[in-house]
């Protein structure tokens, strides 16, 4: 190339860079290792930072840049950390980092149309990544482009010899643009430079064979049995063969030698399975007689959790009933008790018939097997505190914590705080359970449980009432129809001494025309609730509505010491 050419390539690659003043250049280059030294332990805002202050000094400096766009990422700007990613590669694309990055930020945008120029440039800085080649393929292969696709397959060919794998994705490309000979050529060629390897001459008879040309593909496959004829593939093609050409007694009997023969993977065994499972399908009793032939696969390899995982999925695919389901998931966990769909689908199954005992057996499982599973130490914490076993369900959800790290669900902390707020109110640590409250809310600052509790609480502490207040309407707010939240707001309205607005709510958790024997076999209204509603209406000029309620909170069992004193008097007292 002459000399004037690559110079005026060269001006086009890197654009000509102002030089810094020597002064300033030491100041950026100081504020920017500052920079990556706070990003290395993770103090990404002080990073952020730094960063800003080195192109505040030069605008277009494009380490700064890429770092900039790089922690957008962390601050959920994905489209400006992309952006900036993009004019870092501007700046300086032979910087594989950069390009590198930008290709990953276009790829998990979906964006593979704007990815396809920038890992192609990475390709060029990087000659020897096959891996690279090997994605710019699938991202051709994605927008229909076959011959691109081809030319990078024959760049990886280049660079790690002709292999079955690009072999096969050429073929495969030849095909997809009608050109049968040519991917025919491309078998046949891997075959004349591999001719020990029996695999060639199988899948060019499974070509063969959607070709619909059954005598040539017999022809492969008969190479092959002549010097392996107890292989497996070759076994599968001719089963593939057998249906094609109407022999269906052969391939039955080919089937049943593999799914049943005693030198048979699982893996195998499991795909034959799936061939028997849709042999069978629509013929009569037939979830009865796969079951049966699963036991016996079972059987035959005790040790074995494939076929057992495959005995569950069949049955939930055939919509057997739950509790077939849960007796083959419990046999599973028997020899894979780490298989987390099994743990999972049974805890589910025994949350939903209300089982705590199997509820906690099956959490005590999940935290054996996954430690860091938060979902097994909170439903170990409820199951046990529905047990009355109070103090090691605060333990249960204790240990959770200590498992929570940045990429814990925010939801399932704020769940276990939750609890423990309430276990911790109930054994009268009071100070305990606000703190576990605050935290809950730290992690998830509408959840609603937490809100009406916390709310309630400090009401019957007559504490920071106005908070109490914003708390309880946050909770209505998300479940406006739960009786228990209205109920809370009522009485923390009351507190206030709003009574009027006590009363507007209270009435949507009871109305007055409500019978008495509606009221008492309602399970949703509690004791306490009516004695709230007769309060509020007491103060409301109510009276007789408001000892109503009150009879109505005795005979439902409540227990408040001033009960028994407002329905003496006939009047609302506070102490």
């Amino acid at each position: 190339m002459p000399v004037e050419a690559r110079r005026k390539r060269k001006a086009q690659t890197v654009p000509v860079k102002v030089q810094l003043p020597a002064q300033e250049a030491r100041r950026l280059s100081y504020f920017y290792q500052e920079g990556i030294k706070q990003k290395l332990v993770n103090r990404l805002s002080e990073a952020y930072d730094l960063f800003s202050y080195c192109l505040a000094i030069d605008p277009e400096n494009p380490d700064a840049i890429y770092e900039l766009g790089y922690l957008q990422f962390y601050l959920n700007e994905d489209s400006l950390g992309t952006a900036m990613l993009r004019r870092a590669v501007e700046l300086d694309n032979r910087n594989p980092r950069y390009v590198q990055s930008l290709a990953a930020a276009y790829l998990a945008q979906n964006e593979y149309e704007l990815a396809i120029p920038v890992v192609e440039r990475l390709s060029q800085l990087q000659t020897r990544r096959s891996d690279v080649l090997y994605q710019l393929v699938e991202l051709y292969k994605s927008g229909g482009k076959t011959d691109e696709a081809i030319r990078v397959l024959n760049r990886i060919e280049l660079l790690e010899g002709r292999t079955l794998q690009t072999s096969l994705q050429k073929y495969a490309l030849y095909i997809d643009k009608g050109k049968k000979q040519e991917a025919f050529n491309v078998l046949e060629t891997l075959e004349r430079e591999s001719p020990y390897d029996l695999r060639i001459p199988i899948i060019r008879g499974r070509r063969y064979l959607e070709q619909d040309e059954p005598e040539r593909a017999l022809e492969c496959f008969e190479t092959v049995r002549r010097t392996d004829p107890e292989n497996v593939e070759l076994r599968m093609a001719m089963m593939d063969y057998y249906a094609q050409t109407g022999q269906q007694e052969r391939r039955t009997a080919l089937r049943d030698s593999l799914l049943f023969g005693t030198d048979t993977p699982d893996e195998l065994r499991a795909k034959m399975t799936a061939v028997l499972i849709e042999d069978l399908k629509g013929q009569p009793d037939q979830q009865e007689r796969i079951v049966a032939i699963l036991d016996t696969l079972i059987h035959r390899s005790p040790d074995s959790g494939l076929m057992r995982s495959l005995k569950v999925s069949y049955l939930v695919y055939a919509k057997a009933d739950e509790d077939t389901i849960a007796v083959a998931l419990r046999d599973l966990l028997t020899v894979s008790p780490d298989n987390e769909n099994a743990l999972t689908r049974l805890l589910v199954y025994y949350l939903d018939k209300q089982d705590l005992d199997n509820v906690a057996e099956i959490c005590r499982m999940g935290i054996n097997a996954h430690p860091d599973g938060l979902t097994y130490y909170f439903y170990l914490g409820i199951a046990l505190s529905q047990q009355k076993q109070n103090e090691q369900a605060i333990e249960t959800l204790q240990a959770g914590l200590r498992q929570t790290d940045g990429h814990s669900s925010p939801d399932y902390v704020a769940d276990i705080y939750s609890i423990l707020g309430d276990l911790y109110h109930e054994q009268g640590r009071v100070d305990d359970a606000f703190v576990a409250y605050d935290s809950c809310l730290v992690y998830k600052d509408d959840h609603a449980s937490c809100l009406n509790n916390y709310a309630y609480y400090l009401s019957l502490r007559h504490e920071r009432l106005d908070d109490a207040e914003r708390m309880a309407y946050r909770a209505i707010k998300a479940e406006p129809l739960n009786k228990t939240y209205l109920d809370t707001y009522a009485w923390v309205l009351f507190q206030q001494e709003n009574y009027t607005m006590a009363k507007f709510y209270i009435d949507r958790v009871i109305s007055p025309s409500q019978t008495d024997s509606a009221l008492i076999a309602d399970e949703s209204v509690h004791a306490d609730v009516l004695e709230h509603a007769g309060d509020i209406y007491a103060l409301t000029g109510h009276e007789e509505q408001a000892v109503r309620y009150w009879t109505l909170a005795q005979q439902k069992g409540g227990e408040s010491a001033l009960l028994g004193k407002k329905l003496k008097l006939r009047k609302y007292v506070s102490e």
